[in-house]
């Protein structure tokens, strides 16, 4: 039997190369099964190693600030001349969410960092931020120089400066340089269906916070060099997208298809008796497009069978079989204490 692994990650507990292996050596106790496993992102967090795994590519590391402007080291992953960037890798959701307070400014200090290093090209991985900035910060980092209405500079914009910004200068903005946004969303920059009506609340906005954000990602949009209010994605990582978007160009790309084309993953599930896929929490968002519904979707136009293996499954029905971690014997703490041992034995039992 030929047996084909592609989750997510279990965000928070184990990344997508560690579900693979606690799945593979789960079912090779109990079967003699022809194994491949592929690490995978639908353009989230984990996104840029999971790139750099297809390509064979090198890890950098350099010293950025997170949402908060606390020191943090962070990754590249390079090949080439091109280098893979998680947002999420700088300016990461925290468990403080304090949105108003939050900046991107560290994903612009790694994209500066790569730039420096050669590498032009860069693939932007979008998912997993606590900020909502509209990219000011990323922009900030790269030369781009922000003023409020007395002509002060803003040297590190936050959510909360958005409606301050009265002025923008290009001049010395870090030129040549060539993106692709891997992006697993199409919400716009501002309006219902924008970064801060859908994205915000999560990262701490109350319903105060959502309208400033939102009238102050329209008043930055009027400053940048592109309109992108009809951008469909732009809104993706609190704006960083259109707002690199609208000064760089560049190509929005759904992440998952990139990471499907690299890894030519259409052939491998033709190749395939049974798919497993799987990822922390499976649930009505996963159906909205997330990696285990694209899985699944492909299944059944190869007509191949597919497991979702996922750390909690609530209340939808996907694939042939879904097997979640927690159950009547497992609790949600003791699946998150030991993660690599529950989804082991989980993944012994999936043959039977």
């Amino acid at each position: 039997m030929k047996i084909l692994i592609v989750p997510d990650s279990f965000k928070g507990t184990l990344s997508s190369a560690e579900v693979c292996e606690c799945i593979k050596n789960g079912i090779l106790q109990t079967s003699d099964a022809e194994i491949t496993a592929l690490p995978f992102s639908d353009g989230g967090e984990g996104f840029a190693e999971c790139m750099s795994n297809i390509c064979n590519g090198k890890t950098l590391y350099t010293t950025c600030t997170d949402i908060y402007g606390k020191n943090r080291k962070a990754p590249i992953f390079t090949y080439n001349k091109t280098a893979v960037i998680d947002c999420a890798s700088a300016s990461g959701m925290q468990e403080k969410k304090d949105v108003m307070n939050a900046t991107s400014y560290g994903t612009g200090e790694l994209i500066n960092f790569a730039v420096s290093n050669g590498f032009n090209n860069i693939i932007l991985g979008l998912g997993g931020t606590g900020c909502c900035d509209g990219g000011a910060g990323v922009l900030a980092a790269l030369g781009v120089r922000f003023k409020n209405i007395d002509g002060e500079i803003i040297c590190t914009p936050h959510g909360n400066d958005l409606e301050k910004i009265d002025g923008v200068d290009f001049t010395n903005c870090v030129k040549d340089i060539n993106f692709i946004y891997a992006c697993d969303v199409n919400n716009t920059y501002f309006g219902k269906n924008g970064a801060a009506y859908v994205f915000a609340p999560q990262k701490g906005a109350d319903k105060n916070d959502v309208e400033k954000l939102d009238n102050g990602l329209k008043m930055l949009n009027a400053f940048l060099p592109n309109d992108i209010s009809n951008v469909s994605g732009a809104g993706a990582a609190g704006g960083i997208c259109g707002a690199l978007y609208s000064v760089y160009g560049g190509k929005i790309r759904s992440g998952f298809e990139i990471l499907s084309d690299t890894y030519k993953l259409e052939e491998k599930i033709k190749s395939s008796d049974l798919v497993i896929t799987g990822e922390g929490k499976t649930d009505k968002q996963t159906l909205m497009g997330k990696l285990p519904y694209k899985i699944s979707c492909l299944c059944s136009k190869y007509n191949k069978k597919c497991i979702v293996l996922s750390g909690i499954i609530d209340g939808v029905s996907l694939g042939d079989r879904m097997i979640s971690l927690v159950d009547e014997n497992t609790t949600a703490e003791q699946a998150m204490e030991n993660p690599v041992k529950v989804l082991t034995d989980k993944a012994k039992n999936i043959l039977k």
